[in-house]
């Protein structure tokens, strides 16, 4: 069956509610608020789930704001693996634990849905050339939907990315600059340049375009389920692109009647980049902080800007959650999923499990809740040294020897 067409209608700021004509437009003209997409919504409710047809991200394309089907940009994303996870919950102590891979994405990261949207509206403004400010997964995956797209890419990267990510943009990106620093060191001055139209901003901050491919993911994880919206929802918060997307998606559902009600989001950091932690916590505002390095390279932002006052709102708003893991937790629930379901992320992509297991020790969310976990990457574009095994050299009597030993300890 044929796709259908957008049915975007609008641009509307979150702070004032000014509406805008679907044109790029990074902010507010009027106070400078961030902006999102509207839709035709009481079409999409006649529609139902009738409207979505085909398969992956651009099933849900009357959802998307690309107009025109040949500026639709892919690489065979979304539609990634929604997973029970039995042996895992009962080592959490929780009753259904689901856990949605992004790591099945062709990059290996969620960012792939945002690149989808983004590389596709810088074709359909009538851009040249793409930009974004990397720690890592969104250079190497704006880079790569660049080049599907035929368009040249200007990719900022951390200087310790991990080599996996470094080989992936240099290989696909025009240009690939190195940076010193942190994220947040680099992003305000590019900003300035985004303004300036130099390149279409593929950036996490604030083009709305770019961040509307992320709400799918929320349409997968509740059509997965029989749309049904889990109880719980823990995602990755760095800027706050895919928590915001997500909630966005599960409430624009809940809107159109799609699903009967949303679910609690849970904001997931590292404990080494925990603005929004701090904040929600505290009952306060977010104070930007200084960072060093975390693994979960991907949420290493000290300060995540007008997004993180989003992320802020809707935890607020909505009853929401917020927690945060060390490195070292971080690692260990990486080797936990890998042991327990045969799934291996990366420390960023796991960060959200180890977020869920500290929150249910502190008791702030409900173990007989069915919850989601968003595993935002895979682990094979992460490096670590390899296990320390000797080699071991057989003969037939050495190798029988060994295979009975093992097979007993089972």
């Amino acid at each position: 069956m044929k796709q259908m067409d957008s049915l975007a209608t609008s641009l509307r700021c979150i702070e004032c509610g000014g509406a805008s004509p679907l044109g790029y437009t990074l902010q507010c003209p009027t106070c400078g608020g961030l902006l999102e997409l509207l839709y035709d919504e009481p079409l999409l409710r006649r529609l139902g789930t009738g409207a979505f047809t085909g398969t992956g991200l651009w099933r849900y394309a009357p959802v998307l704001p690309i107009a025109d089907p040949a500026h639709r940009v892919s690489l065979g994303e979304g539609a990634t693996p929604l997973l029970d996870c039995p042996r895992l919950a009962r080592e959490l102590g929780v009753q259904r634990l689901v856990v949605k891979f992004e790591g099945a994405n062709p990059t290996g990261t969620v960012k792939d849905r945002s690149s989808a949207t983004g590389v596709s509206a810088a074709l359909q403004f009538g851009f040249a050339v793409t930009s974004v400010v990397s720690s890592g997964n969104a250079g190497s995956s704006i880079a790569a939907y660049s080049a599907r797209a035929g368009l040249r890419s200007l990719i900022f990267c951390y200087e310790r990315a991990s080599a996996p990510k470094m080989l992936h943009m240099a290989a696909t990106a025009t240009d690939l600059v190195i940076y010193k620093g942190v994220y947040d060191d680099l992003i305000t001055l590019w900003d300035r340049l985004a303004e300036e139209g130099l390149f279409f901003d593929c950036g996490a901050s604030r083009n709305p375009y770019k961040h509307e491919g992320k709400k799918t993911i929320a349409y997968e994880i509740a059509e997965g389920l029989g749309w049904r919206a889990p109880d719980l929802v823990v995602a990755p918060v760095a800027v706050g692109e895919t928590f915001i997307a997500a909630s966005r998606g599960f409430a624009e559902m809940e809107r159109l009647g799609l699903i009967a009600r949303r679910p609690i989001m849970a904001a997931a950091q590292a404990a080494r980049a925990n603005a929004v932690v701090r904040a929600w916590r505290d009952k306060a505002a977010i104070t930007p902080l200084k960072i060093g390095y975390t693994v979960a390279e991907g949420l290493a932002a000290g300060d995540p800007g007008r997004k993180g006052d989003w992320v802020l709102r809707i935890l607020r708003e909505t009853g929401g959650v917020a927690g945060q893991a060390e490195d070292e937790e971080i690692l260990a629930a990486q080797s936990l999923l890998a042991r327990t379901e045969g799934i291996w992320a990366g420390p960023t992509g796991v960060a959200a499990l180890a977020v869920l297991k500290n929150l249910l020790h502190e008791k702030e969310v409900d173990p007989a809740a069915t919850i989601c976990v968003i595993l935002s990457e895979t682990g094979l574009k992460t490096e670590a040294a390899p296990p320390s095994r000797p080699a071991i050299a057989f003969d037939e009597a050495s190798l029988r020897s060994l295979v009975r030993e093992k097979v007993r300890e089972s």
